[in-house]
């Protein structure tokens, strides 16, 4: 559908004659005006510059490393400790990533009461930058035995924003042969 047919109206007249197309004579290169002559940057500029790039370095929150996590040996002893008191918290921060096969307080089942829990015989076997594989051995002395006992595991850790954290198990840790620890008999 045309709509200028059905209200035609006549063109209006601006009262200003058209120029002719193009650039006119005389206007171009030759006729500009000539260019400012260039200043250098002043002295006094370059210093607050410089000093505003200053202001602005060390700005923004800095960022600790927690010493729990610093190497591979200390995330695991970390880990280990709070396995051993019961600390849900602090065992999930042991970790890269929260999984559905965490251990939870009292995943220590297999162990018998403790009266003391310490690594030893860390073995690390870098497996790219920023992931290791650490096997270790689990020493502990059941209470009211002075008896050492020990069993060797491992897991693998990975690097996360300069902290070591556990990334997952090495499979199943080698279980200790079961040896009840003697205890007081009631009569």
């Amino acid at each position: 559908m045309r709509l200028d047919l059905l209200n035609p109206k006549t063109p209006e007249n601006s009262g200003t004659a058209a120029g002719p197309a193009g650039v006119p004579a005389g206007v171009g290169p030759a006729a500009a005006p000539p260019a400012l002559p260039r200043r250098g940057l002043r002295p006094v500029t370059c210093v607050l510059v410089g000093l505003l790039a200053l202001a602005l370095l060390g700005q923004g929150q800095r960022y600790r490393l927690d010493p729990r996590f610093r190497s591979p040996s200390s995330t695991l002893l970390s880990y280990w400790g709070a396995l051993g008191e019961g600390d849900s918290q602090q065992v999930l921060e042991c970790y890269a990533e929260v999984r559905d096969d965490l251990p939870l307080p009292g995943d220590l089942w297999f162990l018998p009461p403790t009266d003391e829990l310490w690594l030893d015989g860390f073995h690390s076997l870098p497996v790219t930058r920023g992931r290791v594989l650490v096997t270790y051995e689990v020493h502990y002395r059941p209470t009211g035995s002075g008896e050492e006992r020990m069993f060797r595991t491992g897991n693998e850790l990975v690097r996360v924003r300069g902290e070591w954290r556990i990334a997952k198990p090495l499979g199943e840790a080698s279980m200790p042969e079961w040896k009840p620890v003697p205890g007081p008999v009631d009569t």
